[in-house]
């Protein structure tokens, strides 16, 4: 099995951090430029604005109206924090959705006075105390930047920052300063690529020998010379960690502010041994943690969110939101009966099935509603973002609905603060989900739930019984080595060869075409051949939503004029068999002959057209009643290149 997930970033260029002793106390030096910061080596603590009970707070406690703050809260002697809880006290309302975190991160909008008060639980079991006032003053200028947001990260973890300022005004030029704490090895530097004047820094946080502290300050010019500056926390967990663990092993160092959404589910202790942290070796057998589908077949929603895990309370109920009112959602709820756990969280990118935990990990920003919980969101970029540019072709992708966009969704910048409707929430998150969850039923069709013995464990059952994804491939084989080989390229970070930089989209066309896949992104493995042919199955026969793909060239093309293109393929009649076997094993009690007796047919898209001209096509007819997911006309194009994160498997 490829191992892909690799701690890597494409991004335009890598800075060093300057080191600014700025309000900082303490003694010694900073670490060396390039080195991990270490609670061991000599660095500057910060000073807290606040010690009382034996809590130390960190954050400014002046700020301006319509800037960003923060607070970080740490043990006086070092102890970790095992259990915490902010509440705001007084002062107008903002938002708190860490809540339960070390560190909290808001934005004011209004002037007076804020109080905010944590409790905490230390590791020796003592419970404290302590209360942070914040004044807020009425700031004269339009010249303000927000750097967004104050959080918690673990040791090793990855970090993002954003940059962005509700001023109607281009950020020119970003200077980054560290104000103290233990410094990162690097932070890498990214514009934004959205249509939105913000930048972006990410980072791996230090390891640590205790919670620390780092705070990072950005100074801002403006397009008109103008200047503004902010100052941001980020609070930095020393956490159990297992080198060899399920996840460490593979470079990922998760949070550990991951909670069950419900405090009282009867899984809850075995969610949090069993699914994701930084020290869960083997996997759980199934009588800690079975599969849903083996307590029940007829989970409710309630079955499925005590088998949730969230970094942050509203995960769960945007999760809540789309089970209770989704059209998909009758299909989801008896696709999850193949999990063990669902998990959501911020530091999830990309979104990933695994059999070693027979979980699914959902990449919160999927889910979000409103600014303020977008916000919350790691955005370090997909690292597999620049495989393929060399090849001459794109093989691109996208849904669409009532002659307008479905997924991917325009004019969502972050700097924009839009919040999204539930429509478009649900467009983010049905092919995800059906995807996702194609993976899961693959190695636990729920033929075979009834059998699995409590003794086994997800990894050791599928090492004896396989995936029906093989099957389906044995019996129903993709012939392009051509496209096979290109897959590897575009998907594996393979190196291109010459001939494959030489091979043309006329050429590419013409094996796509030729073959059975459903998409360019089933030829990378046989597990994502079998799930893409369900996840466009269902969105077609479920949300009436239709798959285009087209073969697009890349030179000299501003206007992605198409090589070949269609609509509707998953319904092409090479394709049926195939997508057949695959839906009656995911979900048997479906008619599937009879859904695609009655499925649009396939419409060739005009070559030499326009990609974004194409959105509408002649030969359409018989649309079912649907809803309209902007209720307006797109003045933005998505992207053409949609990123292939989400299509992610362990």
């Amino acid at each position: 099995m490829r191992q892909v997930f690799k701690a890597l970033l494409t991004t335009s260029a890598i800075i060093t951090l300057t080191t600014g002793l700025v309000g900082c106390g303490g003694n010694g030096s900073s670490t060396a430029p390039g080195t991990p910061g270490n609670s061991s080596q000599d660095f500057i603590r910060l000073t807290p604005s606040v010690q009382e009970d034996g809590l130390s707070i960190y954050g400014d406690v002046m700020v301006d109206v319509n800037t960003s703050a923060g607070f970080v809260v740490l043990a006086n002697n070092g102890q970790s924090l095992t259990q915490v809880q902010w509440q705001q006290t007084s002062g107008p309302t903002v938002t708190i959705l860490a809540d339960q975190s070390q560190a909290i991160g808001f934005d004011v909008t209004e002037t007076g006075d804020y109080t905010f008060t944590v409790t905490a639980t230390t590791a020796s079991g003592n419970t404290r105390t302590a209360s942070v006032s914040l004044t807020t003053s009425d700031n004269s200028t339009n010249d303000i930047v927000n750097l967004r947001l104050d959080h918690m990260a673990t040791e090793r973890g990855r970090i993002s920052i954003r940059v962005d300022s509700p001023a109607n005004k281009i950020i020119t030029e970003t200077q980054w300063s560290q104000l103290g704490g233990p410094e990162p090895a690097s932070i890498t530097y990214q514009e934004d690529r959205t249509n939105g004047p913000f930048r972006s820094a990410f980072m791996e946080a230090p390891e640590v020998s205790r919670d620390e502290v780092m705070a990072f300050r950005v100074n801002v010019t403006f397009d008109d010379g103008s200047s503004a500056s902010d100052d941001v926390l980020i609070g930095v967990k020393d956490a159990p960690i297992v080198s060899n663990a399920i996840f460490t092993d593979i470079d990922m160092f998760v949070t550990t502010d991951l909670r069950p959404f419900n405090e009282n589910s009867p899984y809850a202790e075995a969610l949090q041994d069993c699914v994701y942290n930084n020290t869960v070796v083997d996997s759980c057998s199934f009588s800690d943690l079975p599969l849903i589908g083996m307590d029940t077949m007829s989970p409710t929603i309630d079955t499925i969110l005590d088998r949730t895990l969230v970094s942050h309370s509203w995960m769960g109920e945007r999760f809540r939101e789309f089970l209770t009112e989704s059209l998909a959602a009758e299909d989801i709820i008896k696709l999850l009966r193949g999990v063990t756990a669902v998990v959501i969280s911020y530091d999830v990118r990309p979104s990933f099935y695994w059999v070693r935990t027979g979980a699914i990990y959902l990449d919160a920003r999927n889910f979000w509603r409103t600014p303020e919980e977008r916000d919350t969101l790691n955005t370090i970029p997909d690292y597999r973002s620049g495989f393929g540019n060399e090849l001459q072709f794109g093989i691109y992708w996208r849904y669409v609905k009532d002659g307008e966009y479905y997924y991917p969704q325009s004019s969502l910048a972050a700097s924009s603060r839009q919040s999204k409707s539930f429509a478009q929430l649900e467009a983010s998150l049905a092919w995800l989900m059906y995807h996702e969850l194609a993976h899961a039923n693959d190695f636990f069709p729920p033929a075979s739930w009834a059998s699995i013995s409590l003794s086994s464990d997800p990894l050791s059952h599928f090492q004896r019984s396989g995936a029906q994804s093989s099957i389906m491939s044995a019996n129903y084989p993709l012939q392009s080595t051509l496209l096979e080989g290109l897959a590897e390229v575009s998907f594996g970070g393979e190196e291109a060869t010459t001939a494959q930089k030489n091979t043309t989209p006329s050429q590419v066309a013409d094996a796509f075409s030729a073959d059975i896949a459903p998409t360019y992104y089933a030829y990378y493995t046989e597990r994502e051949d079998f799930a893409m042919l369900f996840e466009q199955f269902m969105m077609l026969y479920r949300m009436n939503v239709s798959a285009d793909v087209a073969v697009i060239g890349r030179n000299n093309n501003d206007n992605a004029l198409i090589t070949w293109g269609q609509r509707h393929r998953i319904n092409q009649d090479t394709l049926q068999a195939r997508t057949a076997f695959t839906v009656e094993r995911i979900l048997p009690e479906l008619n599937v002959a009879g859904i695609q007796a009655e499925l649009p047919a396939v419409i060739q898209m005009p070559s030499g057209q326009s990609w974004f001209d194409l959105v509408q096509l002649e030969g359409e007819s018989g649309k079912r009643e649907t809803t309209n997911i902007s209720g307006k006309t797109i003045t933005v194009r998505p992207p053409l290149r949609i990123p292939q994160f989400e299509r992610h498997l362990h």
